[in-house]
């Protein structure tokens, strides 16, 4: 037979694999050494899905709210205030598959004054149509959008919070230059207050006003002029794709930028926090095999015999390896699979299990507006877990496998 001709597996070495793994210490066996590694195996893979899923979760949660109050793509440019071609330009925007708004926006700093006190703030003003679609009104945590008009404004909770208002009160804004041409003067405008959004931004929602953008370029003194014309898509997770199409589509005479490279501050962050998690969980289901790899070196060293008279009845080297391989490569599978159901389960009845913890424990677990973890399972990551759990036991397990086979069978016997 010629050694390690191929590595596809025989049955009778899968069924001494198994009776070596069935079998007591004092038989020579490591089952109590197998039971523990399948558990640790487990418990690491339904930790690394877990704990994943629930970081997908907020990851998802807290850009999701972020985006809401924020364009995914910007495009400015002399090209976007050429009043013969720009409605054009938002036509070809609006029609490139993917997109569901493309808007003009003006914006600028203001201070905000309320009857108790001021506070510096960021005015956008947008269209109604393009602040629905963005979902903002199901932010509004008072107000309605029904009263939103050219006079009144929606402001964030936190710039509702530090002045003392509520919806119905009346603000001053006031923004430097405005319609004077002096560079020093400063226009002050009234507005009413018809709704507080709640975005769980603190940016947004401690500097942001919405006013309408016909009132905006009026109190700005844009005279009809956009300052941004913003694209919002379905997927701005993977807006890169549609990256090209958006340029052709905006013409000449245009800078366009995505929201990866605007905030690649807050999304770079995220991804390392998601990564180094990732690495660290993956370590943790590394160490967990090295209890299969302890576990077949002493089973290699119990067996020194069997594997002798195996030799010398004509079982090759492959064969050896072969065995040992699938004995620890038994444990390794059934340890991922089980983590792989129950991570799945935890991860898919998150809420009665959140639920049953804070029962038990008297603790409260609700984060802010969050009344349970939010997780979110996705199916290429939890594959590549799987996988990379199965091929880190498995390569553990080979080393040892691999050193049983070179056993010969005079010195196996020498000392029995």
């Amino acid at each position: 037979m010629v050694p390690h001709a191929g590595f596809f597996f025989k049955g009778w070495e899968f069924d001494l694999a198994v009776r070596y793994l069935r079998t007591k210490r004092k038989n020579g066996g490591i089952a109590v050494i197998a039971i523990l590694s399948y558990v640790g195996v487990a418990l690491a893979v339904t930790a690394l899905i877990a704990v994943m899923s629930v970081m997908n979760g907020f990851q998802g949660e807290i850009m999701g709210r972020f985006l809401t109050f924020n364009s995914h793509v910007d495009i400015s440019g002399p090209a976007i205030n050429n009043a013969a071609t720009r409605d054009a330009m938002l036509s070809r925007l609006s029609a490139v598959p993917g997109v569901i708004d493309a808007a003009p926006y003006v914006e600028s700093s203001a201070l905000v004054e309320s009857r108790l006190t001021s506070a510096p703030a960021f005015i956008r003003g947008g269209s109604e149509e393009s602040l629905r679609r963005a979902g903002i009104s199901r932010d509004l945590i008072a107000g309605s959008f029904d009263d939103y008009a050219d006079d009144t404004v929606l402001i964030g909770e936190g710039v509702a919070d530090s002045l003392g208002l509520k919806v119905g009160d009346q603000i001053v804004l006031t923004v430097p230059g405005g319609q004077s041409t002096d560079d020093l003067a400063a226009e002050r405008r009234a507005y009413t207050v018809a709704g507080i959004f709640s975005s769980k931004v603190a940016r947004i929602d401690q500097t942001y006003i919405y006013m309408r953008l016909t009132e905006a370029q009026d109190f700005l003194a844009r005279g009809g002029k956009w300052d941004m014309v913003e694209i919002r898509v379905r997927n701005p997770y993977r807006i890169e794709t549609i990256m090209l199409r958006l340029k052709s589509a905006a013409g000449k005479n245009t800078r366009i930028e995505d929201w990866k490279h605007r905030d690649s501050v807050v999304w770079g962050a995220l991804k390392f926090e998601a990564a180094a998690m990732r690495v660290i969980l993956f370590f943790v289901t590394v160490i967990a095999a090295m209890n299969i790899v302890s576990g077949i070196v002493m089973l290699v060293k119990n067996k020194t015999r069997d594997i002798a008279i195996l030799r010398t009845i004509g079982a090759g080297k492959a064969s050896i390896t072969r065995i040992f391989f699938l004995a620890g490569a038994l444990v390794g599978a059934a340890g991922t699979f089980t983590g792989l159901v129950v991570g799945v389960v935890l991860v898919i009845f998150i809420y009665p299990l959140q639920r049953g913890l804070e029962w038990l424990f008297h603790f409260n677990f609700a984060m802010g507006d969050m009344a349970y973890l939010p997780a979110s399972l996705h199916v290429g990551e939890t594959l590549i877990v799987v996988f990379g759990a199965f091929i880190a036991t498995s390569l553990c397990t080979l080393i040892p496998a691999l050193a049983a086979s070179r056993l010969e069978p005079v010195d196996a016997l020498r000392y029995e």
